[in-house]
């Protein structure tokens, strides 16, 4: 599995990131580790979570078995208050058993306002990544506007965004401005990985050509694609690696 730096963060993360939004897989089920240490093993050294997935337990117990410092975990909070963000960010440290964050999330940011409205939240987090408590400041978002926004901040260093081969839960625009949006912020060095390259299953039944259409972008770093089985992983992995010659 190649691996790339994503972008001006200078983590090093491998093509496909692990997406742990299924609390039954990640939760209390062995299911969870089991995905994540077998990726791991083939290369996958990226996982992506929240508050809100259920999904700490797994990647606790799969951060304990392979190393901690192995592998890039995300998390997000939806808060809009500091005290609501702190709590997350805590609950995440707490709960995964790590010190920090690779890289910690403004989560679901559907508009420049919305943004806008959420800056004394980002000041917290830039405080944490001073503290080194966090590693780096991202956002993950649907809207191609806020996303082509986002590269005229130099405090944002990630950006998770959506991307997939109909255009699919994107808002504020559609797929040719979202590919525009990822093409800038890509140029302004921000790292760049997708989300909802499946659309929410919709895709399910074109499952590898939507995952070689995600892998084949030239300006994205990393692809997160929700896997729920040792299968998926597999497929997945042959997808990125076929694509990346690895």
């Amino acid at each position: 599995m190649r691996k790339v730096i994503l972008g001006d963060s200078g983590l090093i993360v491998s093509r496909l990131c692990i997406g742990t939004d299924y609390s039954d897989i990640y939760g209390p089920s062995l299911i969870g580790r089991e995905i994540l240490v077998k990726g791991f093993k083939m290369g996958v050294n990226f996982w992506d979570s929240s508050e809100s997935y259920g999904s700490y337990p797994s990647i606790r117990e799969a951060a304990k078995e392979i190393g901690r410092d192995n592998v890039v975990i995300t998390s997000k909070s939806y808060g809009r208050s500091i005290e609501v963000v702190r709590r997350d960010l805590e609950d995440a440290l707490r709960e995964i058993g790590t010190s920090y964050l690779d890289i910690f999330m403004l989560h679901a940011v559907d508009s420049v306002d919305d943004f806008k409205s959420r800056r004394t939240v980002l000041d917290f987090l830039l405080k944490a990544k001073k503290d080194g408590v966090i590693r780096a400041v991202g956002v993950s978002t649907h809207s191609s506007s806020l996303a082509m926004e986002l590269a005229n901040h130099p405090e944002i260093d990630v950006v998770l965004t959506v991307l997939n081969i109909e255009g699919l839960e994107i808002r504020n625009g559609d797929l040719g401005s979202m590919h525009r949006a990822i093409k800038t912020l890509y140029e302004h060095g921000k790292g760049v990985y997708l989300m909802k390259v499946l659309g929410r299953g919709k895709l399910a039944s074109r499952a590898r050509e939507a995952l070689e259409y995600a892998f084949r972008v030239p300006y994205v770093h990393s692809v997160s694609v929700g896997i729920r089985s040792v299968k998926e992983l597999e497929e997945a992995v042959r997808v990125a690696e076929n694509l990346d010659g690895s």
